[in-house]
């Protein structure tokens, strides 16, 4: 049982560059961006502002490996230029430019995306109505979908089941997964099957498999990435922290895959290095908003190949102030494109963000919305300001001594306290009492907030003061005695 104890007591804003200056749009057979903007034809002198550019490069041999699906793969509309940053321009198919090759903004002909007809087992596909709805009632699971289409995916309570990439499924048994999570059971079919997915699930639901071994099948099926493309699919994320643990689960999905590169593009670290990585190629990138906007101002990445986008912990993202970010980058991408929104709470932002950038999505929800995981008891303590912090060590001193008594592990516990410099006040006070305690905020360096993080998750630290930059999608494994928020 994990308890919490609630302790009572700007930068410069962003200026998108669609707003900075104008820019045109470029191409033949140009389409509509998803926002509605219109369309246009200009000169190559504009193409520097488009993010849809390729670097050009070699070829590489086509992946050989085949998919478990028991429907073919076949090629869909492929991709063309990134839209212009005002909106005006989008992607368009082979077909809308009267049958010939899709041009990148800079002239190198782009390859077709794959949109591979996923089906998944015999067995899921004879499940009856009722059956699926008795399936959802057991997983808790509540699916939302517009009147005017199909029926969602059914849940699939085997991995087995889903008919995934044989590499995948080889990473799964190495990885000891057996059975999928309520989010995952439901998710993973949806995504799949190439619709649009607004999901709403707790932190340590699963929710991060649920999009990324999609992610991974998707990329798969996709003509090799050259020196210079751009990425296949692109995943936004609010924290360093939170991209790079997401960056971690791809990799454990991608191990068997062959060449399958994942690059992670977050602040705090070299520039440098990850313009080489971005331009060399990578099938993946898992970024934080401000970090890849600046890499695609300086024409390291390109976004003319995205296909398979997702926006995770969208709610915290805009409590950053990353929504000028977001659709900087949403409404650049190709017309036609996959997106995975993934959101703890849905208020009305979120909710307008998916309906401008979302196509007829499904929304898949786990338990309730914005409530309390069933394993976490709260208790409230109300004291004076001046108080705050003698209450926490007399709470803290109280816990670890009772495990020292007992020859137990000291408890895992996490201090969220509302500023930086609080935050290394909490955590040289707890020290001072012989308590082994770490400080994680933006203000340090990012091998700092590593250490921090790796000490703790290995339980040479078991006190972790933190500012909000944990408090979403972190996963630590082993049980919590105390979450306390020092206000």
């Amino acid at each position: 049982m994990c308890m919490c104890v609630c302790v009572c007591v700007p930068a410069m804003p962003y200026i998108p560059p669609h707003l900075r200056a104008g820019a045109g749009s470029n191409a033949t057979g140009v389409a509509k961006a998803r926002d509605g903007g219109g369309g246009s034809s200009s000169s190559g002198s504009n193409r520097d502002h488009y993010y849809g550019g390729s670097f050009g490069g070699g070829g590489a041999a086509r992946r050989s490996e085949s998919f478990s699906s028991n429907g073919s793969s076949s090629y869909g509309q492929g991709v063309g230029a990134g839209s212009s940053r005002d909106g005006g321009g989008g992607a368009s198919s082979a077909a809308a430019a009267g049958g010939k090759k899709v041009e990148s903004s800079r002239g190198v002909v782009l390859p077709d995306v794959v949109w591979p007809k996923w089906q998944p087992s015999e067995r899921v596909r004879r499940l009856t109505e009722d059956q699926i709805a008795e399936v959802r009632a057991r997983l808790n699971v509540d699916v939302e979908i517009s009147p005017d289409m199909p029926p969602a995916s059914a849940p699939i309570e085997s991995f087995e089941d889903m008919n995934l990439h044989s590499s995948i499924m080889k990473d799964i048994a190495f990885h000891s997964y057996t059975t999928p999570t309520p989010i995952q059971a439901q998710a993973l079919p949806v995504a799949l099957s190439g619709s649009d997915l607004l999901g709403c699930a707790e932190t340590g639901s699963g929710k991060t498999a649920a999009f990324a071994i999609p992610l991974i099948q998707h990329c798969l099926a996709q003509p090799p990435v050259r020196r210079g493309d751009g990425p296949l699919a692109l995943v936004l994320a609010p924290t360093r922290e939170l991209a790079q643990q997401i960056e971690r689960e791809v990799k454990a999905f991608s191990r068997s895959a062959e060449g399958f590169k994942t690059a992670i593009v977050v602040g705090g670290t070299n520039i440098y290095d990850q313009r080489s990585e971005l331009r060399a190629g990578v099938e993946v990138v898992v970024a934080t908003p401000g970090r890849f906007i600046d890499h695609l101002q300086q024409g390291n990445s390109s976004l003319s190949r995205v296909s398979y986008v997702v926006l995770d912990e969208a709610d915290r993202m805009l409590d950053m102030g990353f929504e000028p970010q977001i659709r900087e980058v949403m409404r650049s991408l190709p017309k036609k494109h996959q997106t995975l929104l993934f959101s703890a709470t849905m208020p009305e932002e979120i909710e307008a963000l998916a309906q401008e950038y979302l196509s007829k999505p499904v929304r898949v929800k786990v338990g309730r919305v914005s409530s309390p995981t069933a394993n976490v008891a709260q208790t409230l303590e109300k004291v004076t300001d001046k108080e705050k912090i003698d209450r926490l060590l007399a709470l803290l001193v109280e816990e670890f001594s009772q495990a020292q008594d007992s020859n137990q592990v000291p408890p895992l516990t996490i201090v969220f306290v509302e500023r930086k410099a609080r935050c290394d006040e909490v955590s040289d006070a707890l020290v001072e009492q012989g308590l082994k305690a770490t400080a994680l905020h933006g203000g340090r360096s990012q091998s700092e907030r590593e250490a921090a993080l790796w000490d703790f998750r290995k339980g040479t630290t078991s006190i972790l003061v933190a500012t909000d930059v944990a408090s979403r999608g972190l996963d630590v494994t082993g049980m919590f005695s105390e979450l306390c928020n020092l206000i």
